[in-house]
């Protein structure tokens, strides 16, 4: 008999029911919340019950939403472009003044760069990266 064998990137049934989970939980949450209020309001004792029950609801579907932006941390580097570019080397496509910035050609795109005084065409080492802006540096 063969196994399956499953990408270890697709998300498993675990995950899926998770996430029906937590979209389910809030409505119902604030579902219970809002009639618990309403038999308050109508003079029931009981209300108080089915309020609280809605407000654990939520409290339970805000834990269960960080674990999940935790569990799903697989990729630090996520819109975070800048940061994969360190040590990369880069060719210059707008000169680079002394205390200026111009522009490197990396990967698949053009960046602002500043740091070493360079002309067009010459290749440099990003060396840092903030927001947006590559610092480089001579090889």
């Amino acid at each position: 008999m063969r196994s399956i064998k499953r990408d270890a990137r697709q998300p498993g049934m675990f995950v899926w029911l998770l996430a029906l989970v937590s979209l389910v939980l809030p409505v119902v949450g604030v579902g219970l919340a809002l009639y618990g209020l309403y038999l308050v309001l109508a003079n029931g004792a009981q209300g108080w019950l089915w309020a609280l029950s809605g407000v654990g609801l939520l409290i339970v579907d805000t834990i269960i939403d960080r674990k999940w932006a935790f569990w799903n941390r697989r990729e630090p580097a996520l819109n975070r472009r800048t940061d994969l570019l360190i040590g990369q080397v880069v060719t210059v496509t707008q000169a680079i003044p002394a205390d200026g910035r111009g522009r490197v050609e990396a990967g698949d795109g053009e960046w602002t760069a500043e740091g070493t005084e360079a002309e067009v065409g010459e290749r440099l080492r990003v060396s840092q990266a903030k927001n947006s802006v590559l610092t480089v540096e001579r090889l």
